[in-house]
């Protein structure tokens, strides 16, 4: 049930992402539009770019993992006895959410700090707490998704057992 609700929660993140792209794709439409046709480009277009493409990669964290779409390299894997192999698939996502869970803590110190600072973007003065909050969100749903896997895993090496 739980696992449900955390792949859930990582294809909803990866369809904002998705959403995030098609917005990216309006907003450099139209600046290029009014840039080349009206001598009017969109204004804080760039750095509605850059956030939009933080936002797209922090987003598809989670889904990413839950789909299992991470670079794999088995070259080497595959020749490991299976034994090593188990305590890999055990290991690895362990050292994934061990690292994810730093980036949360990390994110939400930033937050907090951004909060305090009332940091804005340069150009359009939108709050930064608010993208560094997103952080906070994709690291979460990643950490959930190796929370999954790595209960998986361990799921695997019973039933062997």
């Amino acid at each position: 049930m739980l696992q449900r609700w955390i792949e859930k929660f990582s294809y909803f993140l990866g369809s904002v992402g998705a959403g995030v792209i098609f917005a990216l794709m309006l907003i450099t439409g139209i600046d290029v539009v009014g840039r080349y046709l009206f001598q009017s480009p969109l204004s804080g277009a760039f750095e509605l770019s850059e956030l939009a493409l933080a936002l797209m990669v922090i987003f598809g964290w989670g889904y990413n993992q839950a789909v299992k779409g991470h670079v794999e390299i088995d070259l080497l894997y595959k020749r490991l006895p299976q034994g090593v192999q188990t305590i890999l698939d055990c290991l690895i996502p362990l050292l994934g959410l061990s690292l994810f869970v730093f980036v949360s803590w990390q994110a939400i110190n930033f937050t907090i700090t951004s909060i305090g600072w009332g940091e804005n973007t340069e150009m359009l003065h939108l709050p930064m707490w608010i993208f560094k909050l997103m952080i906070f969100v994709g690291a979460v749903a990643i950490s959930l998704q190796f929370v999954v896997d790595f209960v998986a895993a361990c799921q695997k090496v019973k039933g062997k057992a």
